[in-house]
């Protein structure tokens, strides 16, 4: 009895110590491979932006230029008796952007702004004789918008930003229509202010702390108050068209009160250090 006691309780020393050396296999692994990662705390909006170890305010503001196009989308009819196209136009945005100071697994940071846009596009009609008629249109809209912004860090300096946000859209010129354009189809054109719901995607650019560079492309996915099958495109004619830009965010972070804004090199490779934690 005593030797079968003593055997059992040799097996289990044997057990725990196996395990404890697989265990320390296991941390030693895992800790050589997060020395490899930067964003081995497994929160990969981290690296964005850090507090207490960054030389810049959680604060700053941003300019957008880009270009639009509106994709003609018509179900209803034959493309080849009633195609809509769409026709560039210009976008130029200038806000301000709040990146949060406390970790968030969702979202980083929200910025907002206000602007101008063009729109333009065009539908082409064939009639049974195969005759062709055109008609055009081009607008411009002030807006406001809003946005709440998730970021997923790929690397020291790439990441991937995404956002859902709001933009009121007011027409301040263009919109006319055209008399000379005429179809047998019923015609329904965008009434002059617009609410949205949108959402962005974009792959980020931070070529140094405190500035970032994000080509980035943005569309409506529901338009408030006019719910027609929860289309959000942008009606005119007999088609509807959905809005798409394409814009670079530029955005800058203020500057900590006391810090310079050409840092030291000892400056430099603190405000680093957080980039590879």
């Amino acid at each position: 009895m005593k030797i079968k006691l003593l055997l059992f309780i040799f097996l289990l020393g044997i057990q725990g110590q196996a395990e404890a050396q697989f265990k320390d296999g296991i941390e030693k692994r895992n800790k050589k491979r997060n020395s490899k990662s930067p964003f081995s705390s497994g929160d990969r909006g981290n690296a964005i932006y850090s507090h207490s170890r960054s030389h810049y305010r959680p604060f700053g503001w941003h300019i957008s230029p880009g270009v639009t196009y509106m994709m003609g989308n018509n179900k209803d009819f034959d493309s080849d008796i009633l195609r809509p196209t769409g026709l560039p136009g210009y976008y130029l945005e200038g806000g301000f952007a709040h990146l949060f100071k406390q970790k968030h697994t969702a979202f980083h940071y929200i910025d907002y702004g206000i602007g101008v846009k063009h729109y333009g596009g065009q539908e082409r009609y064939k009639d049974l004789a195969d005759n062709i008629t055109r008609g055009a249109f081009n607008f411009g809209s002030v807006f406001g918008r809003f946005d709440i912004n998730s970021v997923w860090q790929l690397s020291k300096w790439n990441f991937i930003n995404q956002s859902i946000g709001v933009n009121i859209d007011y027409r301040i010129y263009g919109g006319k229509i055209d008399p000379d354009y005429t179809t047998p189809f019923e015609k329904d054109f965008q009434e002059k202010f617009v609410t949205q719901l949108h959402y962005s995607i974009g792959w980020g650019y931070k070529p140094r702390e405190g500035l970032f560079i994000i080509p980035t492309i943005q569309t409506p996915i529901l338009t408030a108050f006019n719910w027609r099958n929860l289309n959000p495109g942008t009606r005119w004619f007999s088609s509807k068209y959905q809005p798409i830009i394409f814009t670079v965010k530029i955005g800058v972070l203020l500057p900590k009160k006391g810090c310079p804004k050409v840092f030291s090199k000892d400056a430099k490779r603190q405000a680093d250090q957080y980039q590879n934690r």
